[in-house]
């Protein structure tokens, strides 16, 4: 039974954590001698002292994804402990951060309108992906939207929001976003953002072959094969650099001519240079610390210590949060950090399932909603630098289960009070879902 809250404070929570999401695509950050506090932190804090302090939840939920993100968690900040106490505090203050998040979310779950929360996600993001073009364009960059490090992350999360609505929304509805799926295209290419081109090209492919994993393979294929053309079409060099590191990966990231010559080798970017050093030297990491790892943000001061003679932008951080758990964290962080992952899909299979026998959804999109959700996630962790929004990825994925079961059960309880209705009023007829069922 779902508690009775006021619609006004259901939609204060509401906006809350939308709010906190859309808070980390923000360029608002204030550098302190510890930690990089963001408005996300005051967010939290925030959800928090209404939800405890104003007696919204009495009966608290510890639901099964809040609590598979607990011992990885965990594992983070006793690793983090074991390089020195400024650098554990500094992580139990930032994992208490996306805590607070994740629990504020798990007490939610069963309230939130989670179509109303996606619109506004959308919506937020739409306005924030509008700002960085202008303030691009406006300061001389036609192509290479990436000078604001947060906002450009919309680039990467507005193809997986407009997925996710393509699934649920009316024919109508859908063949006008199909035009604006089409339409973000070239702003993706302009973009200069490859993890965004790449997550748009899987969702491309598994949107049109509707989810069905045996078409998806030869999908993509077909989609790299036209950016063979389209790399011979465009006439402009970063851009076409940009399509080249997409479509031969293993030709780049040349760090040993970086190293010797002080230039980068021909076709190369800093971004595949950084990438390949860090690769390299996590191998010879992990093979020394295959069990426990060298400890959280232990990667970054070796760097420091060790390599302290070469350029700064191979001295960064792992780009990649698999990559990172396992140098770091070792096979144990890896293994806590997967089960999240795993869970998540089986549980959300399981809720789709049941969604699906009692004819809430269809069987497309039972089939796509985990390919749409999941797999852009983890593409995305896979291929950034570790922080806040690497954990609060992790922590939506992990209850993104109990937010997809309370929707549908929204989507059951008022296809039931249309049933209701149409047994007095025949002439209306309800549906249970809006959007294509079959």
């Amino acid at each position: 039974m779902l508690k009775k809250i006021a619609p006004s404070e259901r939609a204060v929570m509401r906006y809350l954590l939308t709010f906190a999401v859309l808070s980390l695509f923000l360029p608002i950050r204030l550098e302190t001698g510890l930690v990089l506090l963001r408005p996300f932190e005051l967010i939290a804090l925030l959800m928090l002292l209404i939800g405890l302090g104003m007696g919204r939840w009495r009966r608290l939920a510890f639901s099964a994804g809040f609590l598979l993100l607990l011992p990885f968690l965990g594992w983070h900040m006793v690793s983090a402990f074991s390089v020195d106490a400024e650098n554990g505090l500094r992580e139990l203050l930032q994992t208490s951060a996306v805590g607070a998040f994740a629990f504020a979310l798990a007490q939610e779950a069963s309230r939130v309108d989670t179509h109303k929360a996606a619109n506004i996600l959308l919506f937020g993001m739409v306005l924030i992906l509008a700002y960085t073009i202008t303030w691009h364009v406006a300061h001389g960059y036609l192509v290479g939207w990436k000078h604001l490090v947060d906002p450009r992350l919309a680039f990467t999360f507005l193809p997986i929001a407009l997925a996710g609505l393509l699934l649920f929304v009316n024919r109508g509805k859908r063949r006008i976003l199909w035009f604006v799926w089409a339409g973000i295209l070239p702003l993706l290419v302009l973009s200069g953002e490859r993890k965004a081109f790449l997550i748009y090209l899987f969702l491309t492919a598994a949107l049109l072959v509707r989810g069905r994993l045996a078409a998806v393979v030869p999908a993509i294929a077909a989609g790299f094969a036209g950016l063979f053309v389209l790399s011979a079409m465009v006439d402009n060099d970063y851009v076409e650099k940009q399509l080249q590191t997409i479509l031969d990966p293993l030709s780049m990231g040349q760090y040993e001519y970086l190293a010797a010559t002080g230039k980068y080798a021909p076709g190369d970017t800093p971004s595949n240079v950084q990438r390949a050093f860090a690769f390299t030297l996590s191998k010879q990491l992990i093979s020394e610390h295959p069990l426990m790892g060298v400890g959280t943000n232990q990667f970054k001061n070796i760097i420091d210590t060790d390599f302290s003679g070469l350029p700064d932008e191979l001295r960064l951080g792992i780009h990649g949060e698999f990559q990172r758990i396992l140098t770091e964290n070792g096979i144990i962080g890896l293994s806590l950090y997967l089960l999240i992952w795993i869970a998540a899909w089986f549980r959300l299979s399981r809720t789709l399932g049941w969604a699906l026998s009692h004819g809430l959804i269809g069987a497309a999109q039972a089939r796509l909603l985990p390919l749409v959700l999941l797999v852009p996630c983890a593409l995305y962790v896979g291929t950034e630098a570790s922080g806040t929004r690497a954990f609060v990825t992790l922590s939506l994925v992990s209850l993104l289960p109990e937010l997809t079961r309370h929707g549908l059960c929204l989507s059951l309880l008022r296809m039931r009070r249309s049933h209701a209705r149409s047994m007095r009023h025949p002439r209306f007829l309800a549906s249970p879902v809006p959007g294509n069922t079959r």
